[in-house]
């Protein structure tokens, strides 16, 4: 008996699930694209520069808002991406090549 109601249950799962589209999720939001370098550099201007073009690919076309976080090569950026910042789609991040290969 026990199994016919863990069975039914994971059967009325997918009905209760369902996702909510891009649109209206993005839709008046800021999307932060944090950047791991000081302002002026290159990765900075990158990520100008794809922001310029990205803003209309995401569905309800956000505001992207930039910044900056310079330290430890990108570390600090790094770290505040993975422990800190939300985990909601909302932020972008531009890591250095070289912060991916260091080992601690």
């Amino acid at each position: 008996m026990r199994y016919l109601l863990a069975f039914l249950a994971l059967l009325g799962l997918p009905l209760a699930a369902h996702a909510q589209t891009a649109e209206p999720f993005y839709k008046g939001k800021d999307v932060r694209i944090l950047i791991g370098a000081g302002v002026g550099g290159t990765y900075s201007l990158y990520a100008q520069l794809a922001a310029r073009h990205m803003r209309q690919f995401i569905p309800g076309n956000p505001n992207l808002v930039m910044q900056s976080m310079p330290g430890a090569g990108g570390l600090v950026g790094l770290n505040y991406s993975f422990n800190v910042a939300p985990k909601d789609g909302t932020l972008m991040h531009l890591v250095h090549a070289e912060v991916l290969y260091r080992a601690s």
